[in-house]
């Protein structure tokens, strides 16, 4: 049998070696941070358009803290191009561009696509102001 007076020498001693442990983990350097990429552009999360959202919160690039450059292919005519981080700053801060959509057309095909929805507006307009009389 271990009387009282031992045991709170052994809870004594457990308690010193936690501390010890605890203060040579105070003293370790936090682990490093990798560096952003080359052409990165840093977020600016406040000026993100709102998300009213049960999903996970925040996009990836808003996490990381940082855009970066994204290859895609264009869904009209297969051409792929670079997404650069110039332009999501803009889509996403400026524009307030909804935080999960991506760029999916290249220039010459999202300036075909408008012209077509102007070209079938001014149409509807026409046809609505020959039928009001």
């Amino acid at each position: 049998m271990i009387s009282g007076k031992q045991k709170r020498a052994a809870i004594m001693v457990k308690r010193q070696e936690r501390r010890e442990r605890e203060r040579i983990a105070r003293q370790r350097p936090p682990a490093l941070v990798p560096p952003p990429p080359r052409d990165s552009l840093p977020v600016d999360v406040s000026q993100l358009a709102p998300n009213n959202s049960y999903g996970p919160g925040l996009p990836r690039f808003a996490q990381h803290g940082y855009y970066v450059d994204q290859w895609y292919a264009c869904v009209d005519c297969g051409k792929h191009e670079v997404w650069t981080a110039g332009q999501q700053k803009w889509w996403y801060e400026t524009a307030k561009g909804y935080i999960d959509s991506i760029a999916i057309r290249c220039k010459p095909c999202r300036v075909i696509r408008r012209s077509g929805r102007t070209i079938s507006k001014k149409n509807n307009d026409n046809n609505k102001g020959s039928n009001a009389s």
